[in-house]
């Protein structure tokens, strides 16, 4: 029970010494803050979800492989001539020079994480010019990765129900490119806020979820890249 004896409160039986006074809060916030803001442990629990999410379709696609071990048949039909399972180091035919597109559509999407972490470094330090600036190339490379996806798609051969690995290669490509999509949107979004100076050092929320949804595309590209053009 808390009594007062004159200026000094006891509590529990003991009384409380000057120095162990917490100091008057006049911030408006919490005494002690949370490790994360509320904000913040939504994205994660977005992300954990988005996570199970894509292992369902990576153990999927790993199931229907143990099972099927030789892919046979790999197509049962190709809308062209000849159609193949697409490979890392695969080119393809654009105004008649031979691209790496896949490779440079992974190398496009990794540099964009780059550029995404060092705007948030710069937002961080308080510098929104550097936010902005750095916002711009990872909203290009990531359209540009789109571009180059959607590009390959009328290249390859084969459509979704032309077998069993030709529909889980576009569901797996398919849900992670819509995913993409929805990060050059946030991106945008946040380059559009930055431009009318709404965030600072310390409120930059918006940045860092941006920021991790990013990242976290990117990762599932380089288990999608390994999984589907290098292992096969």
């Amino acid at each position: 029970m808390d009594t007062q004896v004159g200026e000094r409160q006891i509590v529990r039986g003991r009384r409380e010494r000057p120095g162990e006074r917490l100091p008057v809060n006049e911030t408006g916030l919490d005494a002690q803050p949370a490790r994360f803001a509320s904000g913040m442990w939504a994205v994660i629990l977005f992300i954990s979800s988005e996570t199970m999410f894509f292992g369902a379709l990576f153990t999927a696609y790993f199931y229907l492989r143990g099972r099927l071990p030789e892919w046979e048949p790999v197509f049962q039909r190709c809308v062209a001539a000849h159609c193949e399972k697409p490979a890392w180091n695969a080119t393809t035919d654009i105004l008649g020079l031979a691209v790496p597109l896949v490779a440079i559509n992974t190398i496009a999407l990794i540099s964009s994480s780059v550029t995404m972490q060092i705007a948030v470094n710069g937002i961080k330090r308080g510098d929104r010019t550097a936010l902005r600036n750095w916002l711009i190339p990872t909203i290009v490379l990531g359209a540009m990765f789109l571009a180059g996806q959607g590009y390959e798609y009328t290249r390859l051969g084969f459509l979704p129900d032309n077998g069993v690995f030709a529909g889980v290669f576009f569901t797996l490509t398919g849900f992670h490119g819509a995913h993409v999509t929805g990060g050059v949107l946030m991106n945008t979004y946040v380059f559009l806020r930055t431009a009318r100076g709404q965030f600072t050092k310390n409120r930059h929320l918006a940045v860092e979820a941006a920021s991790i949804y990013w990242h976290f595309v990117d990762v599932v590209w380089i288990g999608l890249f390994t999984t589907i053009y290098i292992i096969g």
